[in-house]
């Protein structure tokens, strides 16, 4: 990236921190809102949750450590401190919390926010490097490995209840495998461990041979406990950020075979992407599409975060200018109906580019996550 994007990139991902620092604090109560309007008004009976407050800890550390600044700190520090909160007492972290204090739970998704949590906890400790962080995350993966991974074999299953025990359905899914990697992957950079190092291998073979279709090249959601495939949609935006994310892992542990099998299949599944969903005529690209084409009107943050992450991570491999070309064509989209006036991103446009209004800005499932990663992609990937 040139010197002249590059500063416009760190001048965009400082803006978008310095929104955070300036409206999400509700400082009266000594926390974090869980919930932003589209015209800036926060909603403090909006449910709150460990995947959204470990997202805000990656974010705010890793915009610290990219930035070189301690300014985002007390972000962070305030959402460790309101993520312990969220420590189950069996063990892991509770999904969510009403605004009277009720504890809420998931069994699809409540797997990933343990994945969130570590991942949170792993940038959080290159900032804040004390003997509580670092037993905090020896505990959560502990837990991970013996809670959420099934006796019998490698994978990992959802369905669990508050009590963490099995539930009426019991399933196994991608994002559950997925963000479980992720974490690890973070840790590793972190701690050179043979034991974490292995249990990525493992991770990527499962991704690879189960959670990817051999045909068309997309991400299989989720499956029941013995391996059959439930109604399934075609997600581009999680095509995206599979090809890069396993393509990263394999790097970081250096697996050759698994190097050259990750970059193949990425670049397959970048192809199918640009093919399937992106808009020749409005820019962007969508995220639900079929093998009868795109399935919605409306594009969606984080899909448009992630194909440019995607198409990148193919140029580096192929060294062909068309997706570069591509990623940039994104980028400049993205500048222009997703970056908002105040800092933020837009959740959503429609397909003039004018941002839907009917959804938050900032919620439970929409923290400094996707975003943030973006940006660190761009301004410190070679």
């Amino acid at each position: 990236m040139i010197e002249d994007e590059q500063f416009q990139i760190r001048n965009e991902f400082e803006n978008y921190l310095q929104y955070w620092v300036l409206n999400m604090f509700a400082k009266g109560q000594r926390g974090i809102f869980p919930e932003m309007s589209m015209a800036n008004i926060p909603n403090e009976t909006a449910d709150m949750g460990s995947m959204y407050l470990g997202r805000i800890i990656y974010g705010a550390s890793r915009g610290c450590l990219i930035l070189k600044t301690d300014q985002y700190k007390p972000l962070a520090d305030l959402a460790f401190e309101m993520l312990i909160e969220f420590k189950n007492p069996l063990g892991g972290y509770y999904w969510g919390r009403k605004y009277n204090m009720e504890w809420l739970n998931d069994a699809d998704n409540v797997n990933m926010a343990q994945a969130f949590v570590l991942y949170g906890l792993a940038e959080y400790v290159r900032l804040k490097n004390t003997p509580q962080v670092n037993q905090m995350i020896d505990e959560q993966i502990d837990f991970i490995g013996s809670t959420l991974k099934d006796n019998s074999d490698s994978y990992y299953l959802d369905g669990f209840n508050e009590q963490w025990a099995r539930g009426k359905t019991m399933t196994r899914s991608f994002a559950t495998h997925f963000h479980i990697m992720e974490a690890l992957v973070k840790v590793y950079e972190n701690r050179k461990e043979a034991k974490i190092k292995n249990s990525i291998q493992t991770l990527l073979h499962i991704i690879l041979d189960r959670f990817i279709d051999q045909k068309n090249y997309f991400c299989i959601h989720r499956f029941t406990e013995d391996w059959h495939m439930l109604p399934n949609e075609n997600w581009a935006g999680h095509n995206a950020e599979c090809s890069w994310v396993i393509c990263h892992a394999a790097r970081v542990v250096n697996d050759k075979k698994l190097i050259e099998k990750t970059e193949e299949i990425a670049v397959l599944m970048i192809n199918e992407v640009v093919k399937s969903a992106r808009d020749k005529t409005n820019g962007g690209y969508a995220n639900l599409i079929s093998e009868n084409g795109v399935q919605e009107q409306n594009k969606s943050w984080w899909p448009q975060a992630e194909v440019v992450l995607g198409l990148l991570n193919v140029y580096k491999i192929t060294g062909d200018i068309s997706y570069k070309s591509l990623a940039n064509n994104q980028i400049a989209y993205i500048q222009k109906y997703f970056v908002n006036d105040l800092g933020e991103w837009n959740t959503g446009v429609n397909q003039k580019g004018e941002p839907l209004q009917d959804t938050p800005q900032i919620f439970f499932w929409k923290s400094m996550y996707h975003t943030v990663r973006y940006y660190d992609f761009l301004l410190t990937d070679d």
